[in-house]
């Protein structure tokens, strides 16, 4: 196999150029990967909820652990006392999310 930059001569199994450094083969190098995309609009949460349901919103739209999501809201709330206002901002600005998953009692 060569390279197809420099043409120097490369073994096989290798993924780069030793020569310049260039990738071997699959998707180029410089490719960026695709622009975050978020599955669902931003709402509250309403079936995973614990009080209004901002924290579980925030972290579905997101893709982050709700635990982690409730746990910094609480902390700045302890710490700053800036948790209280963003939640209640929250509360007033998010639209609620109505779609629950039924789950049945085990």
């Amino acid at each position: 196999m060569y390279c197809t930059q420099c043409g120097t001569e490369m073994n096989d199994q290798a993924r780069f150029c030793g020569q310049c450094g260039k990738s071997a083969g699959g998707p180029a190098a410089s490719a960026a990967p695709p622009p975050f995309q978020p599955q669902r609009p931003l709402s509250r949460d309403m079936a995973n909820k614990k009080i209004a349901g901002v924290c579980a919103g925030l972290a579905r739209h997101f893709g982050w652990d709700v635990t982690l999501v409730r746990v910094v809201f609480l902390g700045c709330f302890v710490v700053h006392g800036c948790g209280l206002l963003a939640y209640i901002i929250g509360w007033i600005c998010m639209p609620r999310d109505d779609v629950r998953s039924f789950q049945t009692a085990a």
